[in-house]
């Protein structure tokens, strides 16, 4: 690939990974809510042609998504 592409491909799997983010943020405490994230998350990487950095982009915003429930749970006690 060229330079050109690899950038075109690194902009759109931050874009992917960052839309994800919007879309799924903040998390909500329902079982069926976290379900479907993880099907979202699934149907969005093999629609963005998954890929190395798009998998790894949105497993490390899940993660994130995961971190941020637990925070607010542990802070409303």
């Amino acid at each position: 690939m060229t330079p050109e592409e690899y950038a075109k491909s690194h902009q759109k799997a931050f874009r992917v990974a960052f839309d994800f983010l919007n879309t799924h943020f903040p998390p909500i405490d329902d079982d069926g809510w976290w379900i479907q994230s993880a099907k979202d998350i699934a149907d969005v990487n093999v629609k963005a042609g998954g890929g190395k950095l798009v998998t790894e982009l949105l497993n490390a915003v899940y993660t994130y998504i995961g971190y941020e429930y637990q925070q607010r749970r542990d802070q409303s006690g």
